[in-house]
């Protein structure tokens, strides 16, 4: 079916429903930052294949509401579409909650699908609307009926296990935490249907989502006993062996909803209701009691233990070397052979695969060469890449890989060759602000937002800043975006605590002409005990030089030279006892500068 089929079909299965708007998310019934394609609704209805964006379709009209990473690429796609585009943030476009009280009349019927949206959205939603007459039905899985040719089936990858040599507690330990946590909140069951959070809490894999190692299933802990919910063949009996020593039942993925009814009356069910379906929500047995926080899961997983920080170390080795071979290579073969933005991502692929235990990527890596890399979520394909030419110019590359041993995220920019003033003063700024985050010393209960500003007075003081946030959160063999803890402008009330893992990237964009990131892994370590309490500061755990070429020496300080040695010296120890001669001869010249 073209678009115009697609919405067609759809307006008249709404009127036959009796819905006189219909809600179409991007997300999928986990809320997975990487959606399955056979949740890919919003995709298939529109034609918009960006990461993020909803559509409503009203019974004479259509739009889709993106943010400004998708501008023009949504304007792309949804040409002779008859979707209008609404590009959220500039100023005068209203929300698409704005939009319906705007075109509907009071009375009327806004529909969605449930699974796909999670409890808090849908309560904003319903009391927004509410407010002028509207209400909000969330049973309305109208996409299903209507796509159903070429629909991919749900992901069926095989569960397999992470050992605890990676990660350092067993299921039993971890449970046996949740489950305190519960007492503490006088919960009897606790719903767990976001995927990192289920995989992290049983120490198990899977290979259903792009980039993210994670298994499409649910969970329920009670005091005494754990579900895990998921599609039959998916697990294999040594798995549910070591599952079931850990008194976790295996049921099917399709019963969660009928098992979440059959709750015991009077049971006290704790749910994240910002990570949980409404859908889910709605099917808990009326008679227990609702107590929404957030999943214990997140600041536990947050905190890496003294095995997971070993073994990142050890990838961050594995990483550091893939790393080192690429830049080592394009550097000599840039005026030899034809190169891409999607040929040198494909070519560092295949420098991380020669690495020992890599499996995967840990997001679609980002290659931006010269204005692309004004574009900090710039997405390079067979049509929009640029050619690297010899005229010089800044190349971008923002990647990572996936381990058992950990999940790796790091940018670099290089020169391409003749860098201008500009991009070498740019490039310093960056660096600046990227060691000043990186030799923070901050007290216990520090928030990330308080620590923001570091990254960027350098360049405030030049009247330049970068609109993303300096630093999130990196999952252990997980999610390479994962909260609660971040450093953003942005106020989130989480004190950083040790062990944490954030990245460290601040940039600057200049728009037609170049982009710059630096970009590596951070960890919280205890520093020291004063008088004032406990003090934290940052371990870098990203190996990798710099570029040499693009600094200038003459804007960095005494301290910020010393600390650039004192990491040189550290990458070159680290990286050059795997390295071939010849490669060590080059990150020697590398780690120097001056």
């Amino acid at each position: 079916m073209t678009i115009h089929e697609r919405i067609s079909t759809l307006r008249m299965l709404m009127e036959e429903k009796g819905i006189d708007a219909y809600i179409i998310p991007s997300e999928d019934p986990h809320g997975s930052e990487y959606v399955s394609p056979h949740w890919q609704f919003r995709k298939w209805i529109s034609g918009f294949t960006g990461s993020a964006g909803t559509v409503v379709v009203t019974g004479n009209a259509a739009g889709l509401w993106t943010d400004f990473r998708y501008y023009i690429q949504a304007a792309e796609e949804l040409e002779g579409s008859d979707i209008e585009l609404f590009r959220v943030g500039m100023d005068g476009v209203p929300s698409f909650e704005t939009w319906l009280i705007e075109n509907l009349k009071r009375g009327q019927t806004v529909g969605i699908d449930g699974r796909n949206l999670s409890a808090e959205m849908a309560e904003k939603i319903q009391s927004l609307l509410s407010q002028f007459g509207l209400s909000l039905k969330s049973d309305c899985s109208l996409m299903d009926q209507i796509w159903k040719e070429d629909r991919p089936p749900l992901p069926r990858g095989k569960i397999f296990l992470h050992d605890e040599k990676y990660n350092g507690l067993s299921r039993g330990e971890k449970l046996k935490k949740i489950r305190r946590i519960m007492i503490e909140k006088g919960a009897t069951h606790h719903v767990l249907t976001s995927l990192d959070d289920i995989c992290w809490l049983y120490n198990i894999r899977g290979d259903d989502l792009d980039c993210i190692p994670v298994v499409i299933s649910y969970s329920l802990v009670t005091l005494y006993q754990a579900y895990l919910f998921v599609e039959k063949g998916k697990i294999d009996e040594t798995v549910k062996t070591a599952l079931n020593k850990s008194s976790v039942e295996i049921l099917p993925y399709s019963d969660v909803e009928r098992f979440m009814s059959e709750i015991e009356e009077d049971s006290i069910v704790l749910v994240d209701k910002r990570k949980t379906s409404i859908r889910i929500i709605d099917s808990i047995n009326d008679k227990a009691e609702i107590k929404n926080t957030e999943n214990p899961t997140i600041l536990l997983k947050s905190m890496k233990n003294k095995v997971e920080i070993d073994n990142v170390r050890k990838i961050m080795k594995l990483d550091g070397v893939a790393m080192v071979r690429f830049l080592k290579w394009i550097e000599e073969n840039r005026n030899r052979e034809p190169m891409s933005e999607l040929s040198l991502a494909a070519k560092l692929k295949g420098f991380r695969k020669m690495g020992k235990d890599f499996a995967g990527e840990s997001f679609t890596s980002i290659p931006a060469y010269r204005a692309h890399g004004a574009l900090c979520h710039y997405s390079a394909d067979e049509d929009s890449q640029f050619s690297i030419d010899n005229k010089g110019g800044l190349f971008l590359i923002d990647s990572g890989g996936q381990y058992p041993g950990g999940t790796t995220d790091i940018t670099r920019t290089i020169s391409m060759g003749n860098p201008s003033e500009e991009e070498i003063r740019d490039y310093t700024l960056v660096l600046k602000g990227h060691i000043a985050l990186s030799m923070a010393q901050f007290p216990a209960g520090t928030r990330g937002y308080q620590l923001d500003l570091l990254a960027r007075l350098a360049m405030w003081k030049e009247g330049i800043d970068y609109g993303h946030g300096t630093g999130h959160g990196v999952g252990h063999y997980l999610s390479v975006h994962e909260g609660p803890q971040n450093i953003s402008p942005k106020p989130v009330d989480v004190p950083l605590r040790p062990g944490m893992i954030l990245s460290n990237e601040p940039g600057i964009y200049r728009e037609g002409s170049h982009g710059i990131r630096i970009e590596n892994l951070v960890l919280v370590q205890e520093e020291k005990e004063t008088d004032f309490g406990k003090f934290y500061s940052f371990e870098t755990l990203t190996l990798c030089p710099y570029e040499p070429q693009l600094i200038d020496v003459s804007l960095l300080t005494e301290e910020e030279l010393q600390w650039i040695d004192e990491y040189n010296q550290l990458v070159f120890h680290n990286l050059s006892t795997d390295l071939s001669d010849d490669e060590t001869k080059w990150l020697k010249g590398k780690t120097k500068i001056g």
